[in-house]
């Protein structure tokens, strides 16, 4: 059973188990060829198939941040620049899901700006080939298990080190809900142990929508009532 610890904080923090979620990290991505329906990537990590991922490309002084789910992925290799060694890598065709207008519009003009060619002609549009940008991400999620939490922050352990004073997009899993977080992390401790490595994480809450924050309250008022 969760227990209350009392400490001088401004809000209580509970001891909790079983509670879990991700910080999404940005991880290098290139794209392979790009419509306003959706686009080919290639990247280090293994995408899973039906998850949404968002894609944050950035082309002179905009940031267009997509959000897209996986249809497909495939296992690949490619030979490293400069030291021939050979790695893996991840090639992934991503559906995005909530290009609205402005946002479209936006992504036309950025695919006319960075266009090379006409890649392919598809039933849904024609896909482009576009010059290769620098810094082009994809937001990967990192799990981490909640150790303690309260109203404004949690402390957690993963195994994954984090940029103290940073701030990141955590995904928070309360039962069927999913919160939307955005969150700094205060605190960052290297776990000893002779097994995997891990670290413990101190997150503070830095922005949390109105709904996700009743979410969280209710959920902690349970503990506090246990």
């Amino acid at each position: 059973m969760p227990k209350r610890k009392k400490e001088e904080r401004r809000h209580i923090r509970y001891i909790v188990d079983g509670i879990q979620g991700n910080v999404l990290y940005p991880a290098d991505l290139e794209i392979l060829n790009i419509s306003i329906e959706g686009a080919a990537i290639e990247t280090t990590k293994w995408l899973d198939l039906n998850r949404e991922y968002t894609l944050k490309v950035k082309s002179k002084d905009i940031v267009l941040n997509l959000r897209g789910r996986i249809v497909w992925a495939v296992l690949t290799s490619k030979e490293k620049k400069g030291s021939g060694e050979v790695i893996p890598v991840y090639r992934a065709g991503v559906r995005f899901t909530d290009t609205l207008s402005e946002k479209t519009t936006m992504l036309i003009n950025f695919i006319e700006e960075n266009k090379i060619r006409t890649f392919e002609k598809r039933l849904v549009g024609v896909r482009f080939k576009i010059v290769t940008l620098q810094d082009t991400k994809i937001d990967y999620p990192y799990k981490y298990e909640v150790k303690k939490m309260s109203l404004s922050g949690m402390l957690v352990e993963t195994e994954y080190a984090l940029d103290l004073n940073s701030n990141y997009d955590i995904e928070l899993f309360l039962g069927d809900n999913v919160l939307k977080i955005i969150g700094r992390i205060a605190y960052c401790e290297k776990i000893d142990s002779d097994d995997v490595t891990k670290y413990t994480i101190g997150i503070e809450f830095a922005e949390v929508s109105d709904n996700d924050r009743g979410t969280l309250k209710e959920f902690l008022n349970t503990l506090e009532d246990g």
